[in-house]
């Protein structure tokens, strides 16, 4: 009897979780156009506390800021880097359409000089028709168009952001009105600041080291002589916050450009090899020393985080894909009922650290 009662508990909780799961996913795709700008004034609001917290370190005359002059400041700086960046980005990709037939050219005549050495004629008329056949600059062309939506896309998140900005101090206050338990608004609000400080280390860690990555990328380049040096270092930043495949995105980019841009195999060796050389230095040595184990997340777990969120919501479910399974830990962790699924997220099964003492 006992045995049943314990399957049919099993099943029920199964089943219930698989109803839920199936909840939050059909919500996900079906609104993702609403939830995608909520989901990037949530990730502007970090960027502008982790901002905020360097600023406050200013003093005039031995007195801070005023907070709103900081968050306003703060505000500003961030919108007019990404503002920057999205401009240098659509010039970039402008001035690579332009320069695309000369491109095109150096490519072609690569491929027939290397088809008359090892004669294979053919083989070399049968690769320029598959080549002609990518619409290159079709892609390049929608990925401007793309590119310039973000700027539309922006007034809207940064309405969320200043909306997110002015109830973060009201919203303790809000807590203790909704659980009127002695000790729940205390709980969660400081699961809410595990859930910060996480996110927030990761962020900060991660824009550090892919910072890092991106500047030692771009002299590597200016080295070798590639163009649009700026534009690949921009990206190899924007990619190394997508786990695994990331950096092997934006390593092969520039090197295969250089091959359209030299006419020749031995720059991609060098810009491949010596951009994954300091991928692998900074993600294996330098990285895990500067953030430690402070996501505890398991490899394999991040791998199916990432293919899920990037079926989800593309490019930028890729990117929020580590935090967001780091907020599911954080908060599966408090909760008896959601604890095996805590352990099953963790890297080593400790979750003992992320508990709020009762």
């Amino acid at each position: 009897m006992n045995e049943r009662r314990f399957t049919e508990s099993l099943l029920f909780k199964a089943l219930s979780v698989a109803l839920f799961s199936a909840i939050i996913i059909f919500i996900l795709i079906f609104f993702k156009e609403l939830l995608k700008p909520i989901a990037l004034g949530i990730l502007l609001w970090y960027l502008i506390k982790a901002f905020n917290g360097l600023i406050e370190k200013i003093k005039i005359r031995g007195k801070p800021l005023n907070p709103w002059i900081r968050r306003g400041i703060a505000l500003l700086a961030i919108v007019a880097i990404i503002e920057g960046s999205i401009q240098i980005l659509v010039a970039n990709i402008n001035q690579i359409i332009t320069n695309y037939p000369t491109y095109l050219a150096t490519l072609n005549s690569m491929i027939v000089s290397l088809g008359n050495d090892l004669g294979l004629e053919n083989i070399t008329e049968n690769i320029q028709n598959k080549i002609g056949e990518l619409n290159i600059e079709g892609f390049l062309k929608d990925m401007v168009t793309s590119t310039s939506a973000l700027v539309g896309n922006l007034f809207l998140v940064l309405i969320y952001t200043i909306f997110l900005l002015l109830e973060e101090n009201s919203f303790v206050k809000k807590l203790s009105l909704v659980f009127n338990a002695p000790g729940q608004a205390e709980k969660i609000s400081y699961l809410m600041t595990q859930i910060y400080y996480s996110t927030n280390k990761y962020m900060t860690v991660k824009a550090f080291v892919s910072a890092a990555t991106a500047i030692l990328g771009y002299v590597v380049m200016i080295i070798v002589g590639v163009d649009f040096a700026f534009l690949w270092a921009l990206l190899i930043f924007a990619m190394n916050f997508i786990p695994y495949v990331g950096s092997i995105i934006s390593t092969l980019l520039p090197a295969i450009f250089s091959i359209l841009q030299f006419g020749s195999f031995w720059p991609f060796a060098w810009v491949f090899g010596s951009i994954m050389i300091i991928h692998t230095i900074i993600g294996n040595y330098v990285e895990p020393k500067v953030m430690g184990k402070s996501l505890n997340l398991s490899p394999l777990v991040v791998l199916i985080a990432l293919s899920f969120w990037g079926s989800v919501w593309g490019l930028l479910g890729m990117l929020l894909s580590v935090p967001f399974t780091s907020i599911m830990l954080i908060t599966f962790a408090q909760f008896p009922s959601t604890r095996g699924i805590a352990i099953m997220l963790t890297e080593n099964g400790d979750i003992e650290g992320l508990q709020i003492k009762e």
